[in-house]
């Protein structure tokens, strides 16, 4: 996102945050049957197809880790 957007990092980490965690939480409404493709691979690829809370821990922790390297790495 930054590669592309003059922002801050903390506004750019919450908002990967958000898009992340919204994918997630559409796939639990089981998105990819709604659109009709359920049997599409790249959808599948793209959005996922199945609701798991391991992936919000993840994508949190992720942020986090980013969040402390773009703060050590700006103090130098």
């Amino acid at each position: 996102m930054k590669s592309f957007l003059s922002i801050k990092p903390l506004i750019a980490a919450i908002s990967v945050l958000i898009i992340s965690f919204s994918i997630e939480f559409l796939q639990m409404g089981n998105l990819l049957y709604h659109l009709n493709l359920q049997n599409n691979t790249i959808a599948k690829l793209v959005l996922g197809s199945t609701f798991q809370t391991s992936d919000l821990v993840a994508y949190t922790l992720g942020i986090i880790t980013v969040l402390i390297i773009e703060k050590i790495g700006n103090k130098n």
